[in-house]
Order: structure tokens, then sequence, then C-alpha cells
């Protein structure tokens, strides 16, 4: 169910009460995906999986998309445009993010440009093309802030668009702490529910 769901829409969201396993799924499809070689030396974290943990402070794009500082002259890269970039690099590799506790915050607000680009997939041939992410003229001085064991093959003129390979799960805790989902974000994504809760809940204001 998971693997059907994540090749209809790349973007999938675990539902369920706290303690269900929904990270950990999320973790073990990317450690039965991974290739030797991008696992570390322990054999414990697959280099095709990435941890972020929402914080209940995201009110815009900046914590996933990054931002240009005026101060320091330059783009500002986030772990998540990173990941991408890596995931564009290896496109015969599945690379999974888990946006641990989506909605600690208003999911609509720090996901919206994600979503919007996420409407754009197209299949062109053998690949599928989708709207840009970062423009290309902020993508120039990722060469210079690079810390990967691996070399940037990245053009100056290339922009970051959403790789056809990464797959981002949101886990989703139904509680009194969390936010109610927008229906621009449910119709955007892929649920399963876990046990312990049911998703139409999360528009309810009813206890």
């Amino acid at each position: 169910n998971y693997l059907r769901a994540l090749r209809t829409k790349p973007f999938m969201l675990l539902a369920g009460i706290s303690g269900t396993g929904k990270s950990r799924i999320v973790r073990e499809l990317a450690f039965k995906s991974c290739p030797e070689y991008m696992r570390d030396k322990d054999g414990t974290t697959p280099g095709n999986y990435l941890m972020i943990e929402v914080k209940p402070n995201w009110h815009d794009s900046t914590e996933i998309l990054g931002y240009y500082s005026s101060i320091a002259k330059k783009y500002q890269y986030t772990k998540f445009i990173r990941f991408a970039v890596k995931a564009t690099l290896h496109p015969e590799v599945p690379f999974f993010v888990c946006l641990d506790e989506m909605n600690l915050a208003p999911v609509e607000q720090y996901f919206a440009e994600f979503l919007s680009v996420l409407e754009t997939r197209k299949k062109v041939g053998d690949k599928v093309n989708t709207g840009i992410l970062v423009e290309a003229k902020y993508m120039k001085g990722l060469k210079e802030d690079w810390n990967d064991d691996e070399e940037l093959k990245w053009d100056d003129d290339q922009p970051l668009t959403l790789p056809d390979n990464l797959f981002v799960i949101g886990t989703v805790n139904m509680d009194d702490t969390t936010h109610q989902f927008s229906r621009k974000v449910i119709d955007r994504a892929m649920t399963i529910e876990m046990n312990g809760g049911n998703l139409a809940d999360i528009f309810s204001d009813k206890d």
C-alpha cells in the first residue's frame, strides 16, 4: 500500500496516534532501497533518508526551501534543498524525506511552494518534469557551500526542480496540540491512517 501510494503521488501522510511507528516506516523504506555505497560504515543510517523535525513556529517556506540573505549576500540552503540536490544527482535511487509531526505548524503556510510545484508534475517521455523549487540564480552558490563527500556536478544555469525519485512523507499526530489540515493539503496528498484515529476528525472542532 505504501509503495503504490508513493508511485501515484510522491507526497504521503501517515496519520495516527503517537507511538504507532509512523516515522519508523519511512526509515525502513529508505533502508530497504538504499544501495551499499550510500550507507554509513556502521550501517545504521541510509544515505537516501532525511528526517526533518517540524517546529511549531514555522509559518513560511524558509525552513524548507531556504532564502536569500541580504546581509550575507548569498542563499541560505536548508537540509531539504541539499537532499533534493543529492536526489537529483542519483536518479536511480529513491530518496525519502520524513517530515516528523508535520502538523505541529500550519502546513499550508510553510509547505505552500512545495505543494504548488507538486501540482506541476508532468511526464515527458521517460521523465517527470516539474516547476522550479529554487531558481538557477540562487543555485549558483551551492558549490561553495557543498560539504558532501561527493563532488557536486551542477550547472550554473540549472534551477532546482522536484526530483522524480524524491518522496516526502509526513507523520501526523491527531491530538489537541496540532493544527488542522486545509483541504489544499489533503487534496495533494496520499493518506494512510494508522490505528487509533480517523483523519476526518482533523477537520472537526469537536472533542
